[in-house]
């Protein structure tokens, strides 16, 4: 737009220049000059004046071109992008923030990643995308915790990429743990048990692995006894020093009401956190409370988990297309679960499903653990889910919904369908 506007006012300027002059010319010649050869002096002397004045002011005023700033004037450096390589132009602030973007959503980051891809979304006045990136950061604080938001529509998209390159290659570990990783994030914790046991199979585990193949079975079992202490124990012996497995371990000695071995492990656990992370007053609550337990009786420390009048309320009720496969008395489980951090549930409910809706109120009381109060946590998620077997642990042809994440101090009721099928 730019450069048309240039060469308009140009051809008006010299336009107007070469008919001022012409037309002193003619008056200075036309008594002298045969009739004949005035055309041909006219029209000579409009194409020189003509270009004597737009090479005049191409030499002042500069190329019309130069006026735009060239792709490589524009591209901005970004510091999650990869540095260009010889002789690739730089690229635009939209770019790296892509590839920042597609780096993170494939295999993770860390908690300074997340923030630098929200500012660059705030940069760019993509807000939504914004929060979202921000929530993550919290999820990926140094204590390993699982993103506070379930991975959106391009991470789905990864998933289905990722599944295609494992079928085409069951011996590609690294797609593998993608998957798993993908899928845990997504609160597939079924899909992700199944990634997990394929790299198992190949051998291909690392701590990271271990650590988050416990979360996810802990997720599924609502507790971290068994199989998933085992991981946490592989974990560990490749990384003493890893974060989320101690975490977990610590989390594990609390709930089994190992008081002295939590405290131990609480402690360990906030010698190796860096010292502006986030997570210190939580792990300085768990330390004082794991103190205050040392040494009571298993009937007092349960009673340190007093009922609150605050709570979550809520009814669940079920698709039609689901209803005939509820047979009557069936086992309803209803929890809630921290959305920021790995653990058990931190409040558990179990109700007879068949006569929707299903009424239901989570409260302190119903903690598994006492240092994991409803009432401590700011961000949760409720899960309920119809056990076609009557255990806690998942099966394949339970029915079940999660709800979004939300804030307990906003009071709000919260009404669920389930939908959904485990497979």
């Amino acid at each position: 737009m730019m450069q048309s506007w240039f060469w308009y006012l140009a051809g008006l300027l010299s336009g107007v220049a070469a008919a001022l002059i012409v037309l002193t010319l003619w008056q200075s010649l036309a008594a002298r000059v045969p009739q004949t050869a005035r055309r041909y002096i006219i029209g000579a002397s409009i194409v020189l004046v003509i270009g004597a004045v737009v090479t005049a002011l191409y030499s002042v005023v500069g190329r019309p071109d130069a006026i735009v700033q060239s792709p490589a004037q524009t591209a901005m450096p970004h510091p999650g992008a990869r540095a260009p390589l010889p002789g690739e132009a730089p690229r635009s602030i939209e770019q790296a923030t892509a590839e920042l973007e597609q780096r993170l959503t494939r295999n993770g980051g860390t908690r300074e990643d997340w923030l630098l891809l929200a500012q660059s979304y705030e940069f760019l006045g993509r807000n939504d995308d914004a929060a979202r990136a921000r929530a993550e950061a919290q999820g990926a604080s140094s204590a390993g915790a699982s993103p506070a938001q379930p991975v959106d529509e391009r991470a789905k998209l990864s998933i289905a990429e990722y599944a295609k390159r494992v079928a085409a290659n069951p011996r590609d570990a690294e797609s593998w743990s993608a998957l798993a990783t993908l899928r845990r994030q997504q609160r597939d914790y079924a899909g992700a048990k199944e990634a997990y046991r394929h790299l198992i199979d190949l051998k291909a585990m690392t701590a990271d692995n271990w650590a988050d193949y416990a979360d996810a079975l802990g997720s599924l079992g609502g507790s971290l006894a068994g199989e998933p202490a085992r991981a946490i124990d592989k974990a560990l012996a490749l990384n003493p020093r890893h974060v989320k497995a101690l975490w977990l371990k610590a989390s594990l000695a609390h709930e089994e009401r190992r008081y002295a071995a939590a405290l131990a492990l609480w402690r360990e656990l906030r010698s190796v956190m860096p010292p502006d992370s986030p997570d210190l007053k939580i792990i300085d609550d768990n330390i004082a409370e794991a103190g205050r337990l040392v040494g009571a009786p298993a009937t007092q420390a349960a009673a340190t988990a007093p009922a609150t009048a605050a709570g979550i309320t809520g009814t669940v009720s079920i698709d039609g297309k689901l209803a005939g496969r509820v047979a009557p008395g069936a086992t309803l489980f209803i929890y809630a679960k921290d959305a920021d951090s790995p653990g058990p549930p931190l409040a558990v409910m179990r109700a007879s499903a068949g006569q929707w809706p299903v009424a239901f109120r989570l409260d302190d009381s119903m903690a598994m653990i006492p240092s994991r109060r409803l009432s401590l946590f700011e961000h949760v998620v409720i899960e309920a889910r119809v056990s076609v077997s009557g255990q806690a642990i998942p099966a394949p042809g339970d029915l079940y919904v999660v709800s979004p994440v939300f804030r307990p101090a906003d009071g709000k009721a919260v009404n669920l369908v389930i939908s959904r099928e485990v497979t």
